[in-house]
């Protein structure tokens, strides 16, 4: 009797998902650099890449000369239309900052099935184009599965499909394609030394690389939804007061304001100081800014709101089943604990952070929650909330409680 595989594929989905992707390539122009070493190249082989936008997998995986499994997030699960697919691609799900050791295994199984498997060790999309930290563990999968290693560079993703934006933008983009190690590579290289070579192959700064080409990004809406990832006023210190429209963003607070330019760098509309010129910068500024913030109130046993997003839309679920929506709610951060409170039925919902696993912003407005097993999801009552904000601030509160094993590897600051 054969064997069942693990995470089996649709031929018809696989097909269907291959022309799309043809096609999509094709119509914004998405280059690939591939070296003869890696059109050569035998499965089973790993796949481990910077992570910029939502169609990262597809573009890197479809210009492949084989099929690859990704590891995704198992909140790109929770649609079921998504699901059908992701699971048609045979696609392996994974809970984010959380140790999975039952992920170890799905991969060593597909692995041994002579298949591909693909992974952004980042674990998340990074925000501003700078290929953000990486896990050291990494370095011990590559050395447990002992196959070759291929990277992927994306260069333009953040200006054609920034994590922060609802539309794709054209502008040019290329994947550039290295063998970095054999198999005899993994073989003899320390673990430190494979996790060193893999950093330094994966980065990519896409600030440094527009400065240099000067690539023009073709849309009226270079702006809209950039308050995802900027959500802090150098001017008056605001905290998610920005609102962006077109191609410009301004603070409601004070009216500090910004045109974002053809090329992606960022121009004062009124007179006045321009403390940033992109948005690498900014981001880092203002998630140093945050966890100096948050620190300076757990010192000061500061007991009020810290800050709130309103009348929040709030889905439940618990494991393997579809998220419900449970109500409408004020959802505010204390220094202990975040509450929920709900408007319809005057129920209080409050998460100490003790009990709280992970905190994750998705797409859009979305933040997801894995709490005692359980998982929310909380969508910002209005278009252009920061759910970034919040896993910043939780961050800063676990290290301040020396619960670092709930840290995310990403945040530069801790």
């Amino acid at each position: 009797m054969n064997k069942k595989r693990a995470y089996p594929t649709s031929l018809i989905i696989r097909f269907i998902t291959f022309i799309f992707f043809s096609v999509f390539a094709r119509i914004y122009k998405i280059k690939k650099v591939m070296p003869e070493e890696v059109k050569r190249l035998k499965p089973p082989y790993l796949i481990l890449g910077n992570h910029v936008g939502y169609w990262d997998p597809f573009v890197t995986g479809n210009f492949l000369p084989h099929f690859t499994h990704f590891v995704s997030s198992d909140a790109a699960f929770r649609k079921p239309l998504i699901r059908l697919f992701l699971n048609g691609l045979g696609t392996i799900p994974k809970k984010k900052n959380i140790r999975d050791t039952k992920v170890i295994r799905d991969i060593i199984s597909v692995i041994k099935q002579g298949e591909n498997i693909g992974i952004f060790p980042e674990a998340v999309r990074n925000w501003a184009g700078k290929t953000q930290p990486v896990d050291a563990s990494i370095a011990k999968l590559i050395k447990l599965l002992k196959v070759p290693v291929v990277v992927p560079v994306l260069k333009g993703m953040n200006l054609f499909n920034p994590r922060w934006s609802r539309k794709l933008r054209r502008a040019k983009v290329e994947v550039e394609y290295k063998l970095l190690f054999s198999k005899n590579d993994v073989k003899t290289y320390s673990e430190n030394k494979i996790f060193k070579l893999l950093e330094n192959a994966m980065f990519h700064d896409e600030v440094e690389w527009q400065r240099k080409h000067k690539i023009k990004i073709h849309s009226n809406r270079r702006a809209e939804f950039i308050n995802h990832t900027i959500y802090y006023c150098p001017e008056c210190q605001g905290i998610d007061s920005f609102r962006a429209k077109e191609n410009d963003f301004k603070c409601v607070n004070c009216n500090y304001d910004i045109h974002i330019n053809e090329y992606g760098f960022f121009e004062r509309i009124s007179k006045g100081n321009l403390y940033f010129d992109n948005i690498r910068d900014w981001f880092e500024k203002e998630e140093n800014y945050l966890l100096n913030f948050i620190n300076n109130k757990l010192k000061s046993n500061y007991k009020d709101v810290i800050f709130e997003d309103l009348n929040s839309e709030i889905y439940h679920s618990k494991e393997d089943v579809d998220l419900k929506f449970i109500g409408i709610a004020d959802v505010k951060l204390f220094a202990n604990r975040i509450e929920i409170n709900f408007k319809e039925k005057e129920e209080v919902l409050t998460l100490n952070f003790d009990d709280l696993q992970t905190i994750n912003p998705q797409v859009n407005e979305r933040l997801e929650i894995y709490y005692s097993g359980e998982a929310y999801r909380i969508i910002g009552g209005r278009e252009g909330v920061s759910a970034l904000k919040w896993e910043v601030a939780l961050n800063a509160i676990w290290k301040y409680s020396g619960q670092n094993h709930k840290l995310s590897p990403y945040i530069n600051n801790l």
